[in-house]
């Protein structure tokens, strides 16, 4: 058994990537009671430790996971990085810092083999690139060898092309850490064959990833939908899941004023509203029509306004964007679908999770080439 805890935990994609991969999370963190509603349906046998990751200790979390620190394989997380700050070359104690001095914390604490980071692509360029090195030495003090890059979830199968960065942390480890080559690339690259080099399949799209979902308009659709199971293509079928095959959770749509369906109708797919008319225009600029030809822009907590379905004069549905993050269809996700309460709302637990996907191509890397030369190295 390979076993993570996952700090940060969220709606739960990366576990769900791991998940798929073979890993048994034996605990996971956050302090969103929406997001562990959503967590713990999808993980029912995943314990769960709901609160600030500032009050945890070591100690409850391996409780909880009901093992000792020498039997975590690997931590996955991303804290917020937002407001970063430094002192000279190193983080500083700004209580900005807090969340990921807490992943530090406990990492050491842990000293899992493998410590998987994902987070904001920006991060590479906060303050001229110092908080990145920074983040790269605070681990190396603890003991972990890094490897970062940007890369894109489109090319590991996911029909969205978002930019992520992700850090790989290996423990006493004296190899050359190594990325998951990409899997998909663009429909004119795919054919051409490289005999050192699988050959790529074409991105995902967003008809792909579309095509077979019940059609739903304006205030139509449903938190559940049954359905026969069936597929166009290979991803679809990958995401009837296993859970509840033939559910459909949460393709419920936005209803819209007859004025802004107008503005969208009028908006070709691959454009955003700035190709309107001046004088129908709206301060918001940022609403853009899918192209069901490509893979789908970055999938973000605003997306039923800032994503415009590419044949549908509306927003997306929480499902819609789950297909674009390569959730199952049977994922369900908790909470409200506008901001009244404090915690996280369906849109806001999909658009800050990682893509199963992209965590499961990760996952299947580590497993195969870092613990194996890990163990090969330790003992």
């Amino acid at each position: 058994m390979i076993t993570t805890i996952d700090l940060f935990a969220g709606a739960g994609g990366i576990t769900e990537g791991f998940r798929k991969a073979g890993y048994t999370c034996v605990c996971a963190n956050d302090f969103d009671e929406e997001a562990m509603h959503t967590f713990t349906f999808n993980h029912p046998s995943v314990p769960y430790l709901l609160k600030d990751v500032k009050e945890v200790i070591v100690s409850e979390l391996l409780e909880k996971a009901n093992c000792s620190a020498e039997n975590i394989d690997v931590i996955t997380g991303g804290p917020p990085c937002q407001g970063f700050s430094l002192a000279g070359q190193r983080l500083s104690d700004d209580p900005r810092n807090t969340l990921f001095r807490e992943y530090i914390r406990l990492a050491k604490d842990i000293q899992p083999k493998v410590i998987f980071f994902e987070n904001v692509y920006g991060i590479m360029n906060m303050q001229g690139g110092k908080v990145l090195e920074a983040i790269v030495r605070e681990f190396g003090d603890i003991g972990y060898k890094c490897k970062y890059a940007l890369v894109n979830a489109a090319d590991y199968g996911v029909p969205q092309a978002r930019p992520r960065f992700v850090l790989i942390g290996v423990r006493g480890f004296d190899k050359e850490i190594s990325f998951p080559e990409p899997t998909h690339g663009k429909r004119e690259e795919y054919h051409q064959m490289d005999f050192f080099k699988q050959e790529l399949l074409p991105y995902v799209t967003v008809e792909d990833a579309f095509s077979n979902l019940p059609s739903v308009d304006q205030g139509e659709g449903a938190e559940e939908i049954i359905v026969e199971p069936h597929w166009d293509n290979e991803y679809q079928k990958g995401c009837v899941g296993v859970r509840r095959p033939g559910t459909i959770y949460n393709h419920r749509a936005t209803r819209h004023s007859k004025a802004i369906q107008e503005r969208y109708a009028m908006i070709p797919q691959g454009c955003n509203n700035s190709v309107l008319p001046e004088e129908i225009r709206t301060k918001k600029q940022n609403a853009y029509k899918l192209d069901l030809k490509l893979p789908g822009r970055t999938v973000t907590c605003n997306f039923r306004t800032d994503l415009i379905h590419p044949t549908m004069n509306r927003g997306l549905t929480v499902r819609e964007a789950a297909r674009l993050q390569s959730f199952d269809d049977d994922y369900c996700f908790f909470g409200n679908l506008t901001r009244k309460a404090k915690w996280l709302t369906q849109d806001d637990q999909v658009g800050n999770a990682v893509p199963p996907l992209l965590a499961y191509a990760f996952a299947e890397h580590i497993k195969a080439f870092i613990l194996p030369q890990f163990r090969k190295t330790n003992y």
